[in-house]
């Protein structure tokens, strides 16, 4: 027996009523979906495809796919035919301690590498440099560049840069070309004492005032140094820009110096705490110390308060000028160097805050150090590669950083390093693409006890990649189609 004409209408309304009502749930659902960091409590922004927003410009959370190639890139040339007209170097947390015991006390198993890993690193600069069919013209460092405390005096100040600067970097393809420095937080005292007593050593800081001081001169000591070397290094402010371009091609760089103090990871609160300095040999008081313990400032919250302001002053500002200096830069290639990562080093609320700079502002590289590894990121949403570089060799290698949950749907990994060596970054630029490249130490070396009885070797390049300069994906070098 049919049904009815009427049934069929009644049916149908009552189908389409469900297929609307579960529609809306799913919409529902994943618009109010979000993930929390293993490492922090703030939560995530809505899920994948949704923005996220801090009171500035809306972000929006979307990965690429993972691709070889440069996808949807509007840059048409090939990266293998270009010409590259502009270089430079980068490397991050290089600075090791006179005694070069920096390189050693993070772990238990350590080898004749990991001691003379400043001087190896920095032979390979000077290689690099000499071989590199376009000169660097800066080497961009991402700060700890002083282990463990900084320069702890004025007086002090030029002996400690002859000994673990002008005396290693001195070869003779690099030993005058210019150093762009921001400082990191052993610059500011590495969880320390930051004041200094009498044997430009470390001391327990009076008051707040005196406290604020000293870091104000942990800056300053390094702005002020003038090196015998033309002058080679460049500290201009806690903020500043400095440009590069090659006159003939056009090709030009803008590096966007900033003071990234206020970071979550080992940033303000551990510098301003000076644990290592209040408790003693009691290293495990440090693991979680906070304001108001006695391993926190001796417990005087006053002086933690105003160290961490003066951090937060220092950061607002350079996100304030890096903001309006991104919107008047004319240059081809825009690049932030930092010495924390905006995302790794930051809780949720902070990365926002870079992020909504960065965000469609035409940046196409942000470099950073801080952890002691290597790996190279990339947002789609945001248009920028992200590069970790902390493997200079002035403290013992470990890990590169990870993604936390809370940036995992703006960021993906391109590339990390084994973990088991020393290195740095090469960029070298043409108008459309920039290639980026990270540089260690071949199979040929043979390390010895010292520096001076090691078997120099050759140069390893174990990641390449392409740039475009429109912001996109780009490709690694193998996968050009001009290559052989």
């Amino acid at each position: 027996m049919g049904i009815p004409r009427k049934a069929w209408i009644i049916i149908t309304v009552v189908i389409v009523c469900a297929v609307v009502a579960v529609i809306v749930g799913v919409v529902i659902t994943s618009g109010t979906s979000s993930s929390t960091s293993t490492t922090d409590s703030d939560t995530s922004a809505s899920s994948s495809g949704s923005t996220a927003s801090s009171g500035g410009t809306s972000v929006t959370k979307k990965k690429t796919s993972k691709s070889t190639n440069s996808g949807s890139s509007s840059i048409t040339s090939d990266p293998i035919s270009v010409t590259y007209s502009l270089a430079a170097f980068a490397i991050g947390n290089w600075g090791t301690t006179v005694s070069q015991d920096s390189c050693c006390t993070r772990s238990s198993t350590y080898n004749d590498y990991d001691v003379n890993a400043e001087d190896i690193v920095a032979n390979l600069m000077d290689q690099q440099a000499g071989s590199a069919e376009v000169a660097p013209k800066i080497i961009i460092s991402h700060g700890d560049n002083f282990y463990w405390t900084g320069i702890n005096s004025d007086d002090g100040r030029d002996t400690r840069f002859t000994t673990t600067f002008e005396d290693k970097y001195d070869g003779d393809n690099i030993k005058t070309i210019p150093w762009v420095n921001v400082l990191g937080n052993h610059d500011y005292g590495g969880a320390d004492y930051i004041c200094s007593d009498s044997d430009d050593g470390t001391a327990a800081c009076f008051d707040s005032d005196e406290l604020v001081t000293a870091l104000k001169n942990k800056f300053e000591w390094q702005s002020t140094y003038t090196s015998p070397n033309d002058d080679r290094w460049v500290l201009e402010d806690h903020f500043y820009v400095y440009t590069i371009e090659d006159a003939d091609s056009g090709v030009s760089i803008d590096i966007f110096n900033v003071d990234s103090g206020d970071a979550d990871t080992h940033g303000a609160l551990q510098t301003c705490c000076q644990c290592y300095g209040y408790a003693g040999d009691d290293d495990d008081a440090c693991s979680n110390v906070v304001r108001g313990d006695d391993a926190c400032c001796g417990g005087d919250t006053d002086m933690y308060d105003a160290c961490m302001d003066q951090f937060t002053e220092w950061s607002d500002d350079s996100r304030t000028q890096l903001a309006a200096s991104i919107a008047n830069s004319t240059a081809t290639w825009k690049i932030v160097n930092s010495h924390y990562n905006p995302y790794a080093h930051y809780a949720e609320s902070g990365m926002q805050k870079w992020f909504d700079i960065i965000n469609g502002s035409d940046v196409h590289l942000w470099l950073n150090g801080h952890t002691h590894g290597e790996n190279h990121d990339y947002a789609s949403s945001l248009g920028v590669h992200f590069v970790d570089n902390g493997a200079g060799g002035g403290i013992q290698k470990e890990s590169a950083s990870g993604i936390p949950t809370y940036a995992e749907d703006y960021v993906e990994n391109l590339w990390v390093y084994d973990g088991t060596e020393y290195g740095f970054f090469s960029l070298a630029a043409s108008e459309d693409w920039l290639k980026l490249q990270y540089h260690t130490a071949d199979e040929s070396w043979a390390y010895a006890e010292s520096f001076n009885s090691t078997t120099v070797g050759g140069v390893a390049t174990k990641h390449c990649w392409y740039v475009p300069n429109d912001g996109t994906y780009g490709q690694d070098c193998t996968s050009s189609s001009s290559s052989s």
